[in-house]
């Protein structure tokens, strides 16, 4: 007897992580959590040290759990990490001084690229996890 279940989605994904047993749930956390440190190291130590160093000192992870689930959110809260990520055209004070273009910086540097590298990385780490509870994944 065989069975099959398809996981359409990310959505679908996470409804199936849910009902893991509780030992692949605890890997499962220890691996979002993992992930989620690594991420903002990574970012904080690529961003640029600065006069002041917000930008590094900006990036925090908060989690939050349950029995179920547990999420992760890695976030720069430097007032300025918008205008370094995307960069700006000339700027002018309302007096007309000129504070210049600020160029956005090369994708190694930048927080958005990385975050979408983690969450691949957190994904297939927890694709392996249900593959190895003897789960068929196609992804």
């Amino acid at each position: 007897m065989s069975a099959r279940v398809d996981l359409i989605g990310i959505e679908a994904f996470r409804a199936a992580l849910r009902n893991l047993p509780e030992d692949l749930r605890q890997e499962a956390d220890t691996v979002v959590r993992a992930q989620a440190d690594a991420m903002a190291r990574e970012a904080a130590q690529a961003y640029p040290e600065g006069p002041t160093g917000n930008l590094r000192r900006g990036v925090t992870v908060r989690t939050e759990g349950s029995a179920y689930s547990v999420v992760a959110q890695v976030r720069s809260r430097a007032p300025h990490a918008s205008i370094f990520e995307r960069g700006t055209k000339v700027r002018r004070t309302d007096k007309g001084y000129n504070r210049g273009a600020m160029p956005q910086p090369d994708e190694a540097e930048r927080f958005i690229p990385k975050a979408i590298r983690a969450r691949r990385r957190l994904q297939s780490e927890l694709i392996d996890i249900v593959r190895r509870a003897g789960f068929e994944v196609s992804a």
